[in-house]
């Protein structure tokens, strides 16, 4: 026999081998196992079939996350039964584009019930909080839209920019309220606090996680504090991918809501339009059954038909007004450095002091307004660069921001 064809026969056996391999690694799990790829956590996950053609284990599978060590668990049983595969050909299917992909968010939404059109299910949410805001049970509603738009991608400009901040004593079932929103079958997807320092937890909890609630949101420092202000109009994030080196674009998921006992927790003004803070007059609501498949549906309905699930001029405007009494008292140079900046001398930064005067009070309690000789005096001590443009005196400076 000639070489060539001693080498062609003996690939062919290879190749009928590796194929055996490749079919009796897929018949072994696909009848002993139930195999998921997660998008929300980025991981497999797996349930163990107890029978062949047990429906029942199909039907309300317990799913758990394939840890490296539930692995090691599969390939020895696999090794047990014999056979020719090798740990790799196993960990390679599982760890391949073979297993489906399941979104639990997506997965949730859609399978819900028809929505009840006669009542409102959001609203009556809302309504488990005790408070004088006249206008937070709309707000509210809008959140939550926007918070079930940001789980289905809707956006493709920002992610849901708005915090739902709960204000008020301790004792008054802030956190738990919080907690509620989500639906037992997600509540995994919940967060009670997310580490600020800490960039890559960040970025995973972005993706990771549906809701992310900032407890104590007084006790973050003014950096972190910013910190949250960029990421709430990001809605794409890099990660790094498991077991890789390589980072990836992934959609964020995750709303925010946040708790605290100070009643001036705000300490940007330029940014109060990002908080809906609802004031609590007393202990929320939290006993009574929530109606999540109705409540969600609604959602669902309401954004299938085109319901704004975004923040207009309008309702910043309410939520500027209203987060007044929440903002931190803070010296004149606070406040401008937390408007402004210093800029070029460009026509196009060019702004007089009683225009900044003017920002100011659209987001600023009465008595917090500098005067324009307190706001003059805070532009020069900060090099604030002073010029004339069209026979008028001004400053040149850039928003924050």
């Amino acid at each position: 026999m000639k070489e060539s064809d001693k080498n062609k026969k003996e690939m062919a056996v290879l190749e009928d081998s590796q194929q055996q391999i490749a079919f009796e690694v897929e018949d072994y799990l696909k009848k002993n196992y139930l195999l998921r790829y997660n998008m929300m956590t980025r991981m497999e996950e797996c349930c163990k079939i107890t029978s062949e053609n047990d429906e029942k284990t199909r039907q309300n599978a317990v799913w758990q996350p394939l840890s490296d060590r539930l692995l090691n668990t599969i390939v020895h049983e696999k090794m047990r039964m014999g056979g020719n595969s090798w740990a790799v050909d196993i960990r390679r299917f599982i760890h391949s584009t073979l297993i489906p992909e399941y979104n639990p968010m997506q997965e949730y939404l859609q399978n819900l019930p028809p929505c009840n059109r006669h009542y409102d299910y959001i609203g009556s949410m809302a309504r488990r909080i005790p408070t004088n805001f006249a206008h937070a049970e709309t707000l509210f509603h809008r959140w939550f839209l926007a918070m079930v738009a940001q789980w289905l991608g809707m956006n493709r400009n920002h992610g849901n920019a708005v915090v739902l901040m709960l204000i008020g004593n301790q004792g008054q079932f802030k956190s738990t309220f919080c907690k509620l929103i989500l639906p037992p079958c997600l509540r995994e997807y919940y967060i009670d606090d997310i580490k600020m320092e800490s960039s890559e937890q960040v970025e995973r909890m972005l993706c990771r996680m549906a809701l992310v609630n900032i407890d104590e949101y007084n006790a973050k420092t003014n950096h972190e504090q910013a910190r949250i202000k960029r990421i709430l109009t990001e809605r794409e994030i890099q990660v790094r991918q498991m077991r890789s080196s390589k980072y990836a674009m992934l959609n964020r998921m995750a709303s925010f809501t946040a708790t605290t006992n100070d009643q001036h927790p705000l300490s940007d003004p330029s940014g109060s339009r990002r908080y809906l803070c609802i004031p609590v007059k007393g202990r929320i609501q939290t006993a009574r059954v929530v109606l999540y498949d109705k409540m969600y549906a609604q959602a669902m309905y309401e954004l299938q038909q085109g319901e704004r699930y975004w923040f207009d001029r309008r309702e910043e405007a309410l939520l500027n007004e209203n987060n007044r009494q929440f903002q931190q008292i803070q010296t004149v140079d606070e406040l401008l450095l937390s408007f402004y900046k210093p800029a070029l001398r460009s026509v196009r930064y060019f702004v007089r002091a009683i225009d900044i005067q003017k920002k100011m009070r659209s987001v600023l309690a009465g008595r917090d307004i500098p005067s324009l000789k307190m706001l003059t005096m805070a532009l020069a001590r900060n090099k604030f660069q002073h010029g004339a443009y069209n026979g008028k005196y001004g400053w040149y400076v850039q928003e924050v921001g």
